[in-house]
């Protein structure tokens, strides 16, 4: 799908991803940056989830598994 444009490209000890690359800019993003970014409309490909407090960023389901964020 053209708008999966996040990369994860860092995580933490935990599996939380915490940095991203934007493959269409080159722009690398912070979490923070990322989930304001989603919530902006500026990724429609994504959602961004709250799940125990921790706020995390989401492909929008498509049925297709080889496009997930990776």
């Amino acid at each position: 799908m053209k708008n999966k444009r996040l990369k994860a490209i860092q995580e933490s000890e935990t599996g939380l991803n915490t940095r991203f690359l934007d493959t269409s800019t080159r722009r690398e993003l912070t979490l923070n940056q990322a989930i304001r970014a989603v919530e902006n409309g500026k990724y429609p490909g994504y959602h961004v989830v709250n799940r125990n407090g921790t706020r995390f960023i989401r492909s929008n389901p498509d049925g297709n598994e080889r496009n997930n964020l990776e």
